[in-house]
């Protein structure tokens, strides 16, 4: 690669990572090249930024972009960065999860920056096993709707019952009168 490719590289990565709050960095090396083109699909599919870059590259990107309190040892191959704006459990599910026709795993997560903090890989895959965004926010507007209709229809079954015994009551008149 050319001096000038390189620079472009570099200027091209530092501007994808600054202001991002979600990077994965993996090491991809048990990855096939058809693995890999489906993988970039399905992450093209949710919206997920992957590039392979060299790792002295990444490093002077990373640094541009202000990003401090990197492990050195990140920087030894090329590596496998991951960009996502949106749900960070999201994107670690995506590598995490991704395996062979053996169902080994293929990434190996080196680290990662997950709501603006660098973490670790053991904790990187505690998150993967977390539910995503929705499905917490989903659960937790269930939680709240919940008693919150049980207490609507504990409300109304007074007033259902008041209003089945008026009825009953008005019943009972209507046939007194043709009774009578």
């Amino acid at each position: 690669m050319r001096k000038e490719q390189k620079v472009e590289v570099v200027k091209e990565m530092t501007e994808k990572l600054k202001g991002q709050k979600n990077v994965l960095l993996v090491d991809f090396s048990g990855i096939k090249g058809n693995e890999a083109a489906a993988f970039r699909k399905v992450l093209n599919k949710e919206g997920i930024y992957y590039k392979v870059i060299k790792a002295s590259l990444l490093k002077r990107a990373m640094e541009a972009a202000g990003f401090e309190d990197v492990d050195e040892n990140l920087f030894t191959k090329s590596v496998g960065v991951a960009l996502y704006e949106s749900d960070p459990v999201t994107l670690v599910k995506k590598f995490v999860e991704f395996k062979n026709e053996d169902e080994q795993p293929i990434f190996k997560v080196k680290m990662g920056l997950i709501d603006g903090k660098w973490t670790v890989r053991s904790d990187i895959e505690k998150i993967a096993t977390l539910p995503s965004k929705e499905t917490l926010l989903s659960k937790l507007v269930y939680l709240v709707q919940s008693p919150l209709s049980r207490m609507v229809t504990v409300l109304q079954k007074p007033e259902k019952d008041l209003v089945i015994v008026l009825g009953q009551i008005k019943d009972k008149k209507e046939e007194a009168e043709k009774a009578a």
